[in-house]
């Protein structure tokens, strides 16, 4: 199955909550997909944790 992003994706996180990373995100992964919408793990630079976040909340970065 492909998915919107792949690992090593830069994106931002759209309609963030509490705790949601201001500025860009790298993906590590995108999740199976089981049921719902897809899901993937993104990581802010600087932090030591993982996220998991619906791929309608991520949207692409570009570098013009």
């Amino acid at each position: 199955m492909t998915t919107k992003f792949s690992a090593g994706a830069r994106v931002r996180v759209t309609r963030g909550g509490v705790g949601a990373p201001a500025g860009t995100v790298s993906v590590v992964r995108a999740l199976p997909r089981e049921a719902g919408p897809q899901q993937y793990r993104v990581r802010a630079d600087g932090e030591t944790f993982e996220r998991v976040v619906e791929e309608g909340r991520l949207e692409a970065v570009s570098y013009d």
